[in-house]
């Protein structure tokens, strides 16, 4: 024989389930914000550093602070470097890495990099996504995605960048692919 608190524990375990399949509560409580849907997009490209070195032509990246720190902790540079969608620098430009990167190492090559990725050409043309992250001695690593404007509102997400054997001492190239979530603005 079912007692009352057996019954009531049965309709508070299956009243919701019920209530959901009839969409009764649809009307009742709507959902107050219209969000638009998280849209996820996979980027590959590559990086063109050309590094402030004596004899490099065609500089992108500049020194603002120098150090006389042992491994030049705390020097500085502002950068502006070149994105392509192939290993020539020549080869399709689509954007640019703009921003600084800074010694942060006491003890080891450790450089902080916070930098903008401005897209100046093809379906991305004026949207940017923010980075920030560390580069250090090793070839690879990941970089965090922490906003955007444009098509990339509201961006997160990570790029994977790795040394391209393509590199050369006038020509510093990082293969990215770039994993991005990333929310379209609203049409007013």
């Amino acid at each position: 024989m079912a007692t009352p608190s057996h019954c009531l524990i049965f309709l508070f375990l299956c009243l919701p389930a019920v209530l959901v399949k009839a969409n009764i509560l649809g009307d009742i409580y709507p959902c107050p914000c219209k969000c638009s849907q998280e849209n996820e997009t996979s980027l590959h490209m590559y990086l063109h550093q050309f590094p402030a070195l004596p004899g490099v032509p065609n500089r992108n990246e500049y020194g603002v602070i120098n150090s006389t720190e042992p491994i030049g902790f705390g020097q500085m540079y502002v950068h502006g470097w070149l994105l392509t969608t192939g290993t020539s620098a020549n080869e399709n430009v689509v954007g640019r890495l703009q921003g600084f990167h800074l010694q942060a190492g006491q003890t080891t090559t450790s450089w902080y990099m916070a930098h903008t990725m401005v897209f100046s050409d093809g379906s991305f043309a004026g949207s940017t996504i923010e980075v920030s992250g560390l580069l250090g001695v090793k070839p690879n690593g990941q970089w965090s995605i922490t906003g955007g404007t444009g098509t990339f509102a509201s961006a997160h997400g990570t790029i994977k960048f790795t040394n391209s054997q393509s590199s050369t001492a006038t020509d510093e190239i990082r293969e990215l692919d770039i994993h991005v979530f990333h929310t379209p603005e609203a049409v007013v």
